[in-house]
């Protein structure tokens, strides 16, 4: 198949941090700066903040690619460059075809122009005759629902009403490319799954979308390929589960990194922890499991003077209130006579039902009496679940069990 979009070292780089909002003005006037240069044979030197750093891929003719990564990493200016908000730096972008683009919840909508007239502006500037436009009209105001309000000044729209606007005219006008950025975020849930459908529909027609969302269930739903952007360099191209278990990979390391950093053992009365540690089934440590591998946890702690019956508890949860599980002496009863001096506990959970995502794990304590606080309820460390022995093959597997319902259990479907 041939190509349709393609990036060629493409670097972009924003003077003095960059403006709020990318432009041609910008770009021509750091062009100018560049020619002054040129001119006084001087070398130019690059400041500012760049975007995007030499980054080069490609997009098929009748292909859904999505572009991921953390805010700042530089896909809607990859985007923006595709659409000619703005220009590259460095390197070329080329791409074939009509591009119709949604990339902020106002693009190509004249605040002062009403629904109609933006439709008809939009569509001149895109190339197409009057009697296109009238051809789709009606098709446009039916997708955004906006009959009622279509002669008032979009100005008066909600950010809701101007993204059905928006997004019904850039998918209206026939793009050869469909470039839809992270703007469907503001719309209501019927409305994105009306979306959804029309970029499918798109897809099936042969046109090519280019898709940035934080969705990642969309994201796996419609795109075949995708990219993983971080600090404006590639860091993975390849099919769109490959790409998400990169993403998710950098996600969790860096969210286990950080409680990490961020746990401090309060001393509690008599009673301090020293350390944590995780444990497999073997014995060896590590912070790194699979759903259905044993998981030890293991307390080093300091009592100050001889405590009787201390009822220990471990909670793990996923961040959300509450425990997803909960490992207690006051459930079970079995605790240790008492415990002076330096000492280890461990509690080992079989076959840990979690799926994917880091853990965090809290401990509490309290006196023989079962109650009275010896040690606060608090966060002493984490882990992470990365992988998954079960095979999942549904269209959204990767996004909902690394992002839903934390814990797995055999099901089965009946009909």
């Amino acid at each position: 198949m041939t190509w349709a979009v393609r990036f060629e070292e493409v670097s972009k780089r924003y003077r003095g941090g960059g403006p709020r909002h990318a432009s041609l003005r910008e770009d021509l006037t750091q062009l100018g700066a560049r020619a002054v240069a040129l001119l006084r044979r001087r070398e130019t030197v690059d400041q500012g903040r760049i975007a995007l750093d030499k980054v080069s891929f490609e997009v098929e003719a009748g292909e859904s690619f999505a572009l991921i990564g953390p805010n700042g990493a530089g896909k809607t200016t990859a985007l923006k460059l595709l659409a000619r908000i703005s220009y590259p730096t460095r390197g070329s972008v080329r791409f074939r075809g009509r591009v119709g683009a949604l990339i902020e919840v106002s693009t190509g909508i004249h605040p002062e122009l009403s629904g109609r007239e933006n439709i008809w502006m939009y569509g001149r500037i895109m190339g197409m005759s009057g009697r296109e436009i009238k051809r789709r009209f009606f098709n446009i105001v039916d997708f955004a629902e906006l009959g009622s309000v279509l002669d008032m000044p979009t100005k008066m729209y909600s950010s809701g009403m101007q993204l059905r606007l928006g997004f019904a005219i850039a998918s209206h006008i026939d793009p050869d490319i469909f470039v839809v950025d992270e703007a469907l975020a503001v719309g209501d849930a019927g409305f994105q799954a009306k979306c959804v459908e029309r970029m499918t529909a798109l897809v099936n027609e042969g046109r090519t979308l280019l898709f940035v969302s934080h969705n990642l269930s969309a994201v796996e739903t419609i795109c075949r390929r995708g990219m993983f952007l971080l600090d404006g360099r590639v860091e993975v191209i390849g099919k769109s589960d490959e790409v998400l278990r990169r993403y998710l990979d950098w996600v969790d390391t860096r969210q286990l990194e950080r409680i990490g950093r961020e746990v401090q053992f309060r001393p509690s009365g008599l009673l301090r922890i020293d350390h944590v540690s995780f444990h497999d089934g073997t014995g060896i440590e590590k912070g790194v499991f699979r759903t259905g591998d044993d998981v030890e946890i293991r307390l080093a702690v300091t009592a100050e003077a001889r405590i009787a019956r201390p009822f220990f508890s471990i909670g793990i949860t996923d961040g959300r209130p509450g425990s997803l599980i909960l490992c207690s002496m006051l459930v079970d009863g079995k605790v240790p006579d008492e415990i002076e001096g330096m000492s280890t506990l461990a509690c080992r959970i079989r076959r840990i039902p979690l799926l994917p995502r880091v853990y965090q794990v809290w401990c509490s304590v309290r006196s023989n009496h079962g109650y009275g606080e010896i040690f606060d309820g608090q966060i002493v460390g984490a882990f992470r679940v990365a992988e998954t022995s079960l095979k999942f093959n549904g269209p959204g597997a990767i996004a909902h069990t690394t992002a839903d319902a934390p814990i797995f259990t055999e099901y089965e479907w009946l009909w």
